[in-house]
C-alpha cells in the first residue's frame, strides 16, 4: 500500500520517504485503518522499477489487506512444502540456489528453487519414502502449523545428521546450547553490524554472525540496503552454535545457502 500512518495520526506517502530517514520511521508506522493498526514497514523503490510501498500483515477484515506480499510469500512456502513433503515419511534438507529478486504476485511461479524430489529407502520390512525440502518451505510450515513443529517425522540435515522435526528444528525461545548440528528458526529481534540477534545481549539468546561476503549476497537476493532491514524478518538457519567470551551463543555463517528468510509478519498473528 502507498500510504501509512506515522505515530497513529499523520499520513505518509511511501514514494516520498527517503532512505536516510528509514531509521527515524522504523516501528512508528501502521495501517491507515486504525481498527487494524497493523505495523507497517517501508520498502524502497526496487531495482526493477517497482514503486516504494508500505507492507505489513493486516487483520482479516481490513480493507487494505487484500493480500500482502508477506502473506503471498508465506503461502508460496507452505504450498511448496505440501507439494512434496505431505506424501513423504521422512524429510531430507536440500541446499537450493539463492533466489533472485522478484515481485510477489500470486500468479508468478517460483522458478528459482530446486524442484522437490523423493527418495525410496528400503528397510528390512518396509519401504520408506523421503522427500527433499529447502529451508524456505520448511520455515513456512514451522510458522504456519503448530502441530508440525512437534512432529516426530524423521529429518536428515544437510550434513547427514539424523533427527526429527521436533528435536532438530528449534525455535529461538526454546534454544539450549548443544554440540550437534541443529536448525534454528524464529524472528530477528534486531540486526546491526554483522549480527542477526534474536534478543538482547543480557538474555543470551542465539545470534548469527554474517561475514561481509555472505551478508552482501543475502542483501542482494532480498533487495535490501543494509543488515538493519532484516529486523523483524523470519529466518531459519542450520549449523552448530558456540559461546562467545561472555557466554552468549552464536553461529558464524559461512554459506549463504544455509539460511532462508520470510518477510516480517504482525507478531500478534
Amino acid at each position: 500500500m502507498r500510504w501509512a500512518l506515522f505515530d497513529g495520526t499523520q499520513q505518509l506517502d511511501a514514494t516520498e520517504l527517503r532512505e536516510q530517514d528509514r531509521e527515524y520511521y522504523r516501528d512508528r508506522l501502521s495501517c491507515l485503518d486504525q481498527e487494524c493498526a497493523a505495523p507497517m514497514h517501508w520498502r524502497k523503490r526496487s531495482k526493477d522499477g517497482k514503486s516504494a510501498t508500505f507492507a505489513g500483515h493486516h487483520t482479516e477484515r481490513c480493507e487494505y489487506g487484500s493480500k500482502s506480499d508477506e502473506q503471498i510469500e508465506l503461502q508460496r512456502a507452505v504450498e511448496e512444502f505440501n507439494a512434496i513433503a505431505n506424501t513423504a515419511h521422512a524429510l531430507v534438507i536440500r541446499l537450493d540456489p539463492l533466489p533472485q529478486n522478484r515481485t510477489a504476485t500470486e500468479e508468478t511461479p517460483d522458478t528459482t528453487r530446486a524442484p522437490g524430489r523423493t527418495h525410496q529407502h528400503h528397510g528390512a520390512d518396509r519401504q520408506r519414502r523421503a522427500g527433499s525440502v529447502g529451508y524456505g518451505p520448511l520455515l513456512g510450515m514451522l510458522i504456519a502449523d503448530p502441530e508440525f513443529r512437534s512432529s516426530r517425522r524423521a529429518l536428515t540435515l544437510s550434513d547427514r545428521t539424523r533427527t526429527t522435526i521436533a528435536d532438530g528444528c528449534i525455535h529461538v525461545d526454546d534454544f539450549t546450547l548443544r554440540s550437534t548440528t541443529m536448525i534454528l528458526w524464529g524472528q530477528v529481534h534486531h540486526a546491526r553490524g554483522n549480527f542477526l540477534d534474536t534478543g538482547y545481549m543480557n538474555e543470551k539468546k542465539p545470534a548469527v554472525r554474517l561475514p561481509k561476503d555472505v551478508l552482501a549476497e543475502l542483501l542482494k537476493t532480498k533487495n535490501l540496503s543494509g543488515i538493519s532491514d532484516f529486523t523483524g524478518w523470519h529466518f531459519i538457519i542450520e549449523g552448530r552454535f558456540q559461546e562467545n567470551i561472555k557466554g552468549a551463543p552464536y553461529m558464524s555463517l559461512d554459506n549463504a545457502q544455509k539460511i532462508a528468510f520470510l518477510p516480517p509478519q504482525n507478531p500478534a498473528n
